[in-house]
């Protein structure tokens, strides 16, 4: 009986701020997704971040983050209701029956857009996935990618690493998010010198990102979703994204697969 008492106790304080009747709590993990969330030690920003604070302003329900956790074990306590909120993920990425039957999904929060990436003068025509068959593209280690069965994998440690090796042209082309590549530009000032310097490409690959909500929520899922539209219309969100990505931003028609 102690010992269930204390695993009752440690989970919820894994969740602290404490759930209250209208306080809701949303999944904050451990990894950094710059500049969608960006994690250094129990420091917490990025977009996703900041949009969350927003949202707050735009709900009766107070909204709250955990702690930063491992990734599988906010989709465990989502899973048993203990998160109420998971911010901002594509529908294709909790696709497994366990999490798809607790899920209930917002409208789309924003893009997330991956597109190719050449060393100056080195890029090759592309209209489709299928036209990277055989070629050698920088990835990075462990990231799924849409595509990888027609392309060689050029794995390397992080995004850095990716672009580094394009820009040697030890790599065909490298995959990047657009707004990890905008973000990237911002705040490294080694990609300003000419050993780093790559061209964008196309976009090969566009995930909508929404919230997903327990099932709990479903009742106020369209709140949800007017407090969304109410960001993405005003100009919040697009300034939000503004701070970390400075260029341009201009959200894609869905998904392509």
């Amino acid at each position: 009986m102690i010992s269930l008492w204390c695993r009752a106790l440690v989970a919820a304080l894994l969740l602290v701020p404490a759930a209250q009747a209208d306080t809701l709590t949303y999944a904050v993990t451990d990894e950094s997704w710059a500049p969608y969330w960006i994690v250094e030690e129990q420091r917490v920003s990025g977009i996703l971040h900041e949009f969350m604070q927003a949202l707050d302003e735009r709900l009766p329900e107070q909204l709250q983050p955990s702690h930063p956790l491992p990734p599988l074990r906010t989709q465990k306590l989502l899973r048993e209701g203990q998160l109420q909120i998971e911010c901002c993920v594509s529908r294709s990425w909790r696709s497994d029956a366990e999490q798809a039957e607790v899920s209930v999904w917002t409208i789309a929060v924003l893009d997330a857009e991956e597109m190719l990436i050449f060393a100056p003068g080195r890029s090759f025509p592309y209209q489709r996935l299928e036209d990277l068959r055989g070629r050698s593209i920088a990835t990075v280690r462990g990231y799924g990618y849409a595509g990888s069965d027609y392309f060689q994998r050029n794995d390397g440690a992080d995004a850095l690493a990716l672009i580094y090796r394009v820009a040697q042209g030890r790599s065909e082309a490298g995959i990047l998010d657009r707004l990890e590549w905008r973000y990237l530009r911002h705040v490294e000032s080694q990609l300003q010198a000419p050993s780093w310097q790559v061209e964008e490409g196309p976009i090969i690959h566009r995930s909508q990102l929404r919230m997903r909500l327990h099932r709990d929520l479903l009742g106020r899922r369209e709140a949800f979703d007017a407090a969304i539209r109410s960001l993405q219309q005003d100009g919040t969100l697009a300034r939000i994204v503004a701070r970390y990505a400075p260029q341009p931003y201009v959200a894609g028609q869905g998904e392509i697969r």
